[in-house]
């Protein structure tokens, strides 16, 4: 029993492990509910108290990645992008510049591609000393945003991929023309596009061998993906959508959530997402795990979904309960096992020291069964804590005290 609390509390409290997010950066977001973010590059970036506080915030938050959306002021103001660049680099931020578009089909669409490339990105690059440059391309074509694709049968959308599959060539081909043969590119691309249509997919595979060639063909022009899963809210779903991306022919995938929370959203608070961000650190590693899009829907959740501290609870659990315990859970809710093992679900907050106490009667006595902190020193999180079952009822107090390291 104590072994097993012991083995709880290493794992909800490792911070050690330095994490590697990215995030997408566009010119301007849309919010939920409506009204446009101050989180938007074509706001942030020249104005030199923003750039401070957006890079300050993303050193606290273990950003290290920037998927970077400038439109076209990389030939119009290359020394703002440049001065940008330089902060980012100072930060340990790693540039990518980020092109979008949808019509993957269409020879003039891919002209016009290659074209924001020489220009937004080689040239504004050549004319760059290093820490100014952009340190990688970011495509995120998505032919899945044509009607082509939406009336299309199965086989039109394999057609689209190999058209895809074509433009990330010819862009791989591109850059290694003008000199930037090691130049990284990364991409974006949906979990369900390696779903078989035995399983229920909608692409027009003809067998597993199909798309295992396709992706090891997109692998041999680019140099990692990040997966777009943005209808899931767990862990166990994220990692089972993208497994095949992580375990497969590519290089480098890593997990994509939008976190978007409130009335109406996939997320119900921002310590739901953060729980999950967590998991999925700690599980499928710190280094490759997550990317957020996008740093406007980031920022809004932090602003509208938190939440203050309360004052300790006191939570009891029948033993004999059954069943699955919801995601997202309900604080302080009833009745959900992990086996025999009642489950505390909890807010945990980034300043606190957590600790349960445990008893058999009301009024004590209540003796120390764990102390628990959040995985990341800046972020809030929601607990989900397994317990002992011990004898016909049990209860738990949960007292939370500013955390002094001990």
């Amino acid at each position: 029993m104590w072994s097993r609390c012991l083995l709880l509390s290493v794992f909800v409290s490792s911070a050690s492990a330095e994490n590697h997010r990215g995030v997408w950066f566009w010119g301007s977001t849309t919010l939920p509910g409506g009204g446009s973010s101050p989180f938007g590059s074509s706001v942030v970036v020249g104005d030199g108290t923003a750039e401070d506080e957006t890079v300050a915030f993303f050193t606290s938050h273990d950003v290290k990645r920037l998927y970077g959306s400038y439109q076209n002021r990389p030939v119009s103001e290359p020394s703002v992008i440049a001065a940008w660049n330089a902060k980012l680099d100072a930060a340990g931020v790693n540039s990518q510049i980020l092109i979008d578009g949808n019509a993957v089909n269409d020879p003039a669409e891919i002209t016009s591609i290659l074209g924001k490339i020489t220009n937004r990105l080689i040239n504004f690059n050549n004319s760059q000393p290093a820490a100014s440059r952009f340190d990688a391309l970011h495509l995120d074509l998505e032919p899945q945003g044509l009607p082509e694709w939406d009336s299309g049968t199965p086989a039109d959308k394999r057609d689209l991929l190999d058209d895809l599959l074509q433009a990330y060539t010819d862009i791989r081909a591109h850059l290694d023309t003008a000199g930037f043969t090691t130049f990284p590119i990364y991409a974006d691309i949906p979990f369900s596009w390696d779903k078989l249509p035995v399983d229920g997919g909608s692409i027009g595979w003809t067998d597993a061998t199909d798309r295992d060639n396709w992706f090891a063909d997109v692998d041999a022009q680019i140099d990692g993906v990040s997966v777009m899963t943005f209808s899931k809210d767990n862990f166990a779903d994220l990692a089972d959508a993208t497994e095949y991306e992580r375990t497969g022919p590519l290089a480098e995938a890593r997990v994509a959530i939008q976190p978007k929370c409130g009335p109406g959203e996939l997320w119900p608070s921002l310590l739901h997402i953060n729980a999950v961000i967590h998991q999925l650190e700690t599980n499928l590693g710190p280094t490759e795990a997550v990317d957020l899009e996008n740093y406007a829907f980031w920022r809004h959740a932090i602003e509208t979904c938190g939440v203050t501290v309360g004052p300790p609870i006191i939570v009891s659990w029948p033993v004999s309960g059954t069943g699955a315990l919801p995601w997202p859970p309900t604080v302080g809710g009833t009745g959900g096992v992990d086996g025999d093992d009642p489950v505390l679900v909890f807010p945990g907050y980034a300043d606190k020291l957590h600790i349960i106490h445990t008893a058999a009667d009301l009024r004590g006595p209540w003796q120390e069964l764990i102390r628990l902190r959040t995985s990341h020193p800046n972020e809030s999180e929601m607990f989900r804590v397994p317990v002992p079952a011990q004898g016909p009822r049990r209860f738990w107090m949960l007292e939370t005290r500013t955390d002094g390291g001990q």
